[in-house]
């Protein structure tokens, strides 16, 4: 059977934007009230929300910690020292105990739990998936500069996989730019797909 033009648009519309950015706040005021010993991280959102391709049925909010005090780096241990850089004594691991002290001091422990790969947050609004981070600096082979660099983030997982390195703000930036090259077409397509394909899933389509 043929789909009317009408659901499509439908299909293309963004989903609800105010219970992500009330989670979003929520979470940021948690993290603001707490006493950090290495500086305030930087909070942010990514995914679904922040890239405008939300549908209805989304629903977890992505939420980036980042720690821009404490970096990892594709540089060489002499280009390292050449930098000036030296080995932090405050880490990853000390960082996202102390993000899951500021949610838990701030919502209660039953409303906070650990993910896989993220810590699970139970807000008024929306749940949100906390992904706590430091700051990433991918250097060209031949950098000269200290900030030569582009930036990403970086969390670990496993033993595994132990580092994941995402590009959270660079992505969001190439989506915005590829929307404006194609009229503001690009994002309600995804938004369109997205929504036909929870609809097959809903249908029982194999």
């Amino acid at each position: 059977m043929a789909i009317p033009e009408s659901q499509f648009e439908r299909w293309s519309n963004r989903g609800a934007v105010m219970p992500a950015k009330q989670t979003h706040e929520s979470i940021r005021t948690a993290l603001d009230c707490y006493d950090w010993p290495n500086g305030k991280p930087e909070v942010y959102l990514q995914g679904s929300y922040k890239n405008n391709t939300n549908i209805r049925s989304d629903s977890d909010v992505d939420v980036v910690v980042q720690l821009d005090s404490v970096f990892m780096s594709n540089l060489t241990e002499e280009q390292k020292l050449r930098f000036g850089f030296t080995k932090a004594t405050y880490s990853w691991r000390d960082f996202r105990e102390d993000v899951k002290k500021a949610l838990i001091n701030y919502c209660d422990s039953s409303k906070v739990r650990e993910g896989k790969k993220t810590l699970k947050v139970q807000t008024p609004y929306l749940p949100g998936d906390v992904v706590v981070c430091i700051q990433y600096r991918k250097y060209p082979s031949n950098a000269n500069s200290a900030d030569d660099y582009v930036e990403s983030m970086t969390f670990y997982v496993s033993s595994e996989d132990p580092w994941v390195v995402n590009f959270p703000k660079l992505h969001y930036q190439n989506g915005v730019e590829k929307n404006q090259r194609t009229n503001e077409w690009y994002k309600p397509t995804i938004r369109m797909f997205k929504n036909a394909c929870t609809y097959l899933i809903d249908q029982g389509a194999p």
